[in-house]
C-alpha cells in the first residue's frame, strides 16, 4: 500500500471516529503532519482505535517521527492487548485513556498484560474512590477475569479453581492462564488432519479433493436472518469515503460482474474502502472459473455481517473500593477482517464449512459462538459445527 493511501485511511478514520482535531491539525494540516512519518509508522497509526488515535494526534503535535519512535512502539504493544482478540479487551474507554497517560513512565519491556491490567484497575479505584491501592485485591481482579475467560474456554470449575490457587501462590503464573487453549477442541477431525495439501495415501472411503462439499447453506431461516442484518447495517458515510467505496466496488464489478449480487453490493458499501480493495486483490488473483470466487465473496459478505453484531461485555475487574465485580458494561463487535488472508489460503471445502458456520451464527448469534469462530480461524482447527451450537 502506498504512503498516500495509508494517510487517507488515517484521515478517514478521524472522520469515522468523529474525532475533533486540535486547531493546528485541522484542514490540510493533518496531511502535512502525517506525511513526515514513514510507511511503517503510518501503518501502526492506521490500526489505532478511537482512544489511541485521538491520544496520538494530541501527543504528536509539533513532534517528529524520531521524537515519537518509542511511544509508538509502546502504543502498538498495548493496542494488541486491548484489541478484540486481546486478553485485556474488557478494559473500558476510561481505563484505556488512563493507561495511555501512563505509558510515558514505562519502559517498553515493562509493558506486560499484568502491568497494564493493574494500571486499568487504578482508574477504577480512582473512579470509585477509597483509600490506598491494594495489590492483593488487584491480583484478585485479574484472577476474576481469568476465571471468566477459562469458563468461556470450557474448563471445569474444579480445574479452574486449582489453577487460580496456583496463581495466588505464584502471581508470575497469572499471564499463563490467558494463553491456555480451548478445552473442548483437543484434536482435528480426521478429514482435516492433512491440512491444505492433498496426501497421496488417503484412506479408502475419504472424500477426494474433486468431490469436496462447497455448497452454501441458503435455507429460508438463513436468508431471512441475513436480509434483516443487511437492513440494519445501512449507514450514510462521508462523501470522500463513499467515493472511495464506489470506485473499489466498480473494480470488483469489472472483474467478476456475474457473481456480484445486489445484496453483496449493499454490504460492500458498508465496509471500509481498504478492506474492499483487499477483497478486489484477492478476487483478481483467483482464476475466474475457480469455485473459490463465489466462496470469497460470501466470506466478505458474511464476515462483515457478523462484525456488525455487538454484545454487552462486562468489566470483570474488582475495584478495591467498589466492593463488587460488575463495574459496568460496554458493547463491541469482533473484527473478522483480520482473518481475510487466513481464509484465502483455505481449501474450498474448508472455506465453505467456515461460511456455513458463519451463516448459522447469523440465525441465532451468541458471543461464545462468534468468539470460538475467531479463535478457530487463528488456530486453523477443524471447525466442528457441533461445538458451536451445543452451548
Amino acid at each position: 500500500m502506498q504512503k498516500s493511501d495509508i494517510i487517507y485511511m488515517i484521515i478517514d478514520n478521524v472522520m469515522v471516529y468523529s474525532i475533533t482535531l486540535p486547531a493546528d491539525l485541522q484542514g490540510d494540516n493533518l496531511n502535512t503532519h502525517l506525511i513526515q512519518f514513514d510507511e511503517k509508522a503510518l501503518g501502526i497509526i492506521a490500526g489505532f482505535n478511537k482512544n489511541f488515535l485521538e491520544h496520538f494526534l494530541i501527543l504528536s503535535k509539533g513532534k517528529s517521527q524520531a521524537d515519537l519512535k518509542e511511544i509508538l512502539k509502546k502504543m502498538e504493544k498495548v493496542s494488541y492487548m486491548i484489541g478484540p482478540m486481546g486478553n485485556l479487551n474488557y478494559l473500558g474507554p476510561n481505563q484505556i485513556e488512563h493507561v495511555l497517560t501512563k505509558l510515558g513512565s514505562l519502559k517498553l519491556n515493562e509493558i506486560t498484560e499484568e502491568k497494564i491490567g493493574l494500571i486499568g484497575d487504578e482508574q477504577l479505584q480512582q473512579e470509585f474512590g477509597g483509600g490506598g491501592y491494594d495489590v492483593s485485591q488487584a491480583i484478585e481482579s485479574q484472577l476474576s477475569s481469568a476465571s471468566f475467560y477459562l469458563i468461556e474456554l470450557g474448563y471445569p470449575k474444579e480445574e479452574i479453581q486449582e489453577k487460580l490457587n496456583e496463581a495466588r501462590q505464584d502471581p508470575s503464573k497469572l499471564d499463563a492462564l490467558f494463553n491456555l487453549l480451548p478445552k473442548e477442541i483437543m484434536s482435528l477431525p480426521p478429514e482435516l488432519q492433512q491440512g491444505g495439501s492433498a496426501a497421496s495415501g488417503a484412506p479408502s472411503g475419504s472424500a477426494s479433493s474433486g468431490t469436496e462439499d462447497v455448497s452454501i447453506d441458503r435455507s429460508q431461516a438463513t436468508e431471512e436472518a441475513i436480509a434483516s442484518y443487511i437492513q440494519q447495517i445501512q449507514r450514510d458515510h462521508p462523501p470522500e469515503r463513499a467515493q472511495k467505496v464506489t470506485e473499489a466496488i466498480e473494480k470488483i464489478k469489472a472483474q467478476i460482474k456475474e457473481h456480484l449480487t445486489e445484496d453483496y453490493v449493499k454490504v460492500l458499501r458498508q465496509m471500509h474502502p481498504d478492506r474492499i480493495n483487499r477483497a478486489f486483490k484477492m478476487l483478481k488473483n483467483t482464476k475466474k472459473k475457480s469455485k473459490k470466487i463465489p466462496l470469497l465473496l460470501e466470506w466478505f459478505f458474511c464476515s462483515h455481517l457478523i462484525e456488525s453484531i455487538e454484545f454487552k461485555v462486562e468489566h470483570w475487574q474488582v475495584s478495591s473500593a467498589a466492593g463488587h465485580g460488575r463495574t459496568g458494561v460496554y458493547t463491541a463487535g469482533i473484527l473478522f477482517s483480520r482473518y481475510d488472508q487466513i481464509v484465502n489460503d483455505f481449501p474450498d471445502g474448508k472455506l465453505a464449512k467456515v461460511i456455513n458456520i458463519a451463516r448459522k451464527i447469523l440465525i441465532t448469534p451468541s458471543k461464545k459462538a462468534i468468539q470460538r469462530l475467531g479463535q478457530d480461524l487463528v488456530a486453523e482447527t477443524g471447525f466442528d459445527e457441533h461445538l458451536y451450537f451445543t452451548d
